[in-house]
């Protein structure tokens, strides 16, 4: 049934209230990762919305966080 009030072009398009924000997952300190085969600890957010600090050995080395793969220690 369409909605009384639009015009033909408005009808079935999602309003703003309706669209949902992208849910971030939650990173903790220590988590398991594995970035370029490597496996280390997620060590935290750089803030800048796209780097993250992870310690692999002794070294800590900043990356983008859509390279890093969590919850490496179950993957082969």
């Amino acid at each position: 049934m369409a909605r009384p009030g639009l015009k033909a072009s408005q009808r079935g398009r999602v309003s703003a209230v309706a669209r949902t924000a992208p849910v971030t997952p939650v990173r903790e300190l220590g988590d398991p990762v594995r970035w370029k085969e490597r496996r280390g600890t997620y060590r935290r957010d750089v803030g800048d919305g796209e780097h993250s600090e992870v310690q692999i050995d002794e070294r800590v080395y900043r990356v983008k966080t859509s390279e890093l793969v969590f919850g490496a220690a179950s993957m082969p």
